[in-house]
Protein backbone atom coordinates (compact mmCIF):
# COMPACT_ATOMS: atom_id res chain seq x y z
CA UNK A 1 0.00 0.00 0.00
CA UNK A 2 1.31 3.35 -1.00
CA UNK A 3 1.65 6.73 1.26
CA UNK A 4 -0.82 8.22 -0.94
CA UNK A 5 -3.44 5.75 -0.41
CA UNK A 6 -2.78 5.66 3.35
CA UNK A 7 -3.13 9.79 3.81
CA UNK A 8 -6.05 9.26 2.24
CA UNK A 9 -7.69 6.11 4.22
CA UNK A 10 -6.32 8.35 7.19
CA UNK A 11 -7.92 11.61 6.05
CA UNK A 12 -11.50 9.69 5.90
CA UNK A 13 -11.01 7.40 8.72
CA UNK A 14 -9.26 9.11 11.55
CA UNK A 15 -12.36 11.45 12.14
CA UNK A 16 -14.76 8.44 12.77
CA UNK A 17 -11.57 6.54 15.07
CA UNK A 18 -11.65 9.87 17.02
CA UNK A 19 -15.65 9.59 18.09
CA UNK A 20 -15.62 6.18 18.49
CA UNK A 21 -12.94 6.50 20.58
CA UNK A 22 -14.90 9.52 22.28
CA UNK A 23 -17.97 7.50 22.61
CA UNK A 24 -16.30 4.45 23.78
CA UNK A 25 -14.20 6.43 26.60
CA UNK A 26 -17.74 8.40 27.24
CA UNK A 27 -19.39 5.25 28.12
CA UNK A 28 -16.44 3.54 30.16
CA UNK A 29 -16.61 7.03 32.47
CA UNK A 30 -13.04 7.59 31.65
CA UNK A 31 -12.44 11.18 32.04
CA UNK A 32 -8.75 11.93 31.68
CA UNK A 33 -8.93 9.37 28.31
CA UNK A 34 -11.96 11.58 27.29
CA UNK A 35 -9.79 14.47 27.55
CA UNK A 36 -7.01 13.00 25.70
CA UNK A 37 -9.73 12.27 22.84
CA UNK A 38 -11.50 15.56 22.64
CA UNK A 39 -8.05 16.99 21.95
CA UNK A 40 -7.24 15.12 19.31
CA UNK A 41 -10.64 15.77 17.63
CA UNK A 42 -9.60 19.26 18.16
CA UNK A 43 -6.07 18.90 16.44
CA UNK A 44 -7.62 16.82 13.80
CA UNK A 45 -9.79 19.99 13.35
CA UNK A 46 -7.81 22.87 13.68
CA UNK A 47 -5.22 21.02 10.94
CA UNK A 48 -8.04 20.95 8.60
CA UNK A 49 -8.86 23.88 8.88
CA UNK A 50 -4.88 25.57 8.41
CA UNK A 51 -5.13 23.21 5.27
CA UNK A 52 -8.66 24.56 4.19
CA UNK A 53 -6.77 28.25 4.57
CA UNK A 54 -3.65 27.18 2.65
CA UNK A 55 -5.72 25.87 0.14
CA UNK A 56 -7.69 28.94 -0.44
CA UNK A 57 -4.92 31.22 0.09
CA UNK A 58 -6.64 32.73 3.17
CA UNK A 59 -4.59 35.47 5.10
CA UNK A 60 -0.56 35.07 6.27
CA UNK A 61 -2.17 31.17 4.77
CA UNK A 62 -0.44 31.25 1.46
CA UNK A 63 3.12 31.00 2.93
CA UNK A 64 3.60 26.92 2.44
CA UNK A 65 6.53 27.30 5.70
CA UNK A 66 4.02 29.26 7.86
CA UNK A 67 1.14 26.88 7.40
CA UNK A 68 3.82 23.91 8.18
CA UNK A 69 4.72 25.38 11.08
CA UNK A 70 1.50 25.83 12.06
CA UNK A 71 0.50 21.96 11.19
CA UNK A 72 3.29 20.50 13.23
CA UNK A 73 2.92 23.24 16.57
CA UNK A 74 -1.81 22.12 16.08
CA UNK A 75 -0.18 18.55 16.90
CA UNK A 76 2.16 19.31 19.34
CA UNK A 77 0.43 21.72 21.58
CA UNK A 78 -3.37 20.74 20.87
CA UNK A 79 -2.59 17.56 20.25
CA UNK A 80 -0.37 16.20 23.06
CA UNK A 81 0.76 19.38 25.31
CA UNK A 82 -2.92 20.77 25.79
CA UNK A 83 -4.56 17.13 27.04
CA UNK A 84 -1.59 15.74 28.66
CA UNK A 85 -1.76 19.20 30.97
CA UNK A 86 -5.38 19.36 31.31
CA UNK A 87 -5.75 15.44 31.66
CA UNK A 88 -4.31 15.71 35.18
CA UNK A 89 -5.14 19.09 36.85
CA UNK A 90 -7.47 19.29 39.85
CA UNK A 91 -9.46 22.39 40.75
CA UNK A 92 -6.53 23.40 42.50
CA UNK A 93 -4.04 23.06 40.00
CA UNK A 94 -5.85 24.10 37.11
CA UNK A 95 -4.80 27.71 36.69
CA UNK A 96 -1.09 26.85 37.13
CA UNK A 97 -1.49 23.62 34.41
CA UNK A 98 -2.81 26.60 32.03
CA UNK A 99 -0.27 28.78 32.60
CA UNK A 100 2.60 26.22 32.34
CA UNK A 101 0.29 25.13 28.69
CA UNK A 102 0.10 28.83 27.88
CA UNK A 103 4.05 29.39 28.57
CA UNK A 104 5.61 25.68 26.74
CA UNK A 105 3.30 26.71 23.80
CA UNK A 106 4.75 30.07 23.05
CA UNK A 107 8.17 28.25 23.48
CA UNK A 108 7.75 25.25 21.19
CA UNK A 109 7.24 27.75 18.05
CA UNK A 110 10.96 28.52 17.51
CA UNK A 111 11.98 24.82 17.59
CA UNK A 112 9.21 23.59 15.58
CA UNK A 113 10.16 26.28 12.95
CA UNK A 114 13.91 24.76 12.55
CA UNK A 115 12.34 21.21 12.88
CA UNK A 116 9.80 22.03 9.75
CA UNK A 117 12.19 21.34 7.06
CA UNK A 118 13.18 17.73 8.31
CA UNK A 119 10.09 15.76 8.09
CA UNK A 120 11.16 12.66 9.50
CA UNK A 121 11.37 14.24 12.74
CA UNK A 122 7.89 15.26 12.57
CA UNK A 123 7.41 11.63 12.74
CA UNK A 124 10.18 10.41 15.25
CA UNK A 125 8.53 12.94 17.30
CA UNK A 126 5.12 11.94 17.18
CA UNK A 127 5.97 8.58 17.94
CA UNK A 128 8.16 9.55 20.86
CA UNK A 129 4.68 11.83 22.19
CA UNK A 130 2.85 8.54 21.31
CA UNK A 131 5.06 6.64 23.72
CA UNK A 132 4.87 8.89 26.03
CA UNK A 133 1.23 9.39 26.16
CA UNK A 134 1.15 5.30 26.32
CA UNK A 135 3.60 5.65 29.14
CA UNK A 136 1.27 8.51 31.27
CA UNK A 137 -2.51 6.81 30.62
CA UNK A 138 -1.66 2.71 30.72
CA UNK A 139 -4.16 2.36 27.43
CA UNK A 140 -3.60 1.77 23.87
CA UNK A 141 -6.19 4.10 22.72
CA UNK A 142 -4.76 7.30 23.23
CA UNK A 143 -1.20 6.91 22.27
CA UNK A 144 -2.91 5.20 19.07
CA UNK A 145 -4.97 7.63 17.82
CA UNK A 146 -2.18 10.17 18.55
CA UNK A 147 0.58 7.90 16.30
CA UNK A 148 -2.39 7.79 13.16
CA UNK A 149 -3.24 11.60 14.27
CA UNK A 150 0.98 12.63 13.41
CA UNK A 151 0.87 9.96 10.43
CA UNK A 152 -1.80 12.36 8.56
CA UNK A 153 -0.15 15.17 9.54
CA UNK A 154 3.31 13.69 8.13
CA UNK A 155 1.99 12.78 4.70
CA UNK A 156 0.06 15.66 4.76
CA UNK A 157 3.12 17.94 4.70
CA UNK A 158 4.99 15.64 2.47
CA UNK A 159 2.20 15.43 -0.17
CA UNK A 160 2.67 19.37 -0.44
CA UNK A 161 -0.07 20.26 2.20
CA UNK A 162 -3.50 18.71 0.59
CA UNK A 163 -6.12 17.25 2.91
CA UNK A 164 -6.24 14.00 0.68
CA UNK A 165 -3.39 12.95 -1.92
CA UNK A 166 -4.67 13.21 -5.35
Amino acid sequence: MDEMRVHNILTFYLPFLILAGFVYEFLNRNSKALVYVSAYLIAYLAIRLEIHHYTHKWSAHRDPGFVRILLIYDLFALGFLLPTLLAYSTKETFIRNFLIYIVVAFLMYVPISRMVNRLSGVLVLSLGSSLAIFIITHGILEPGIFALLGLWTYLALKHGLVAHAG
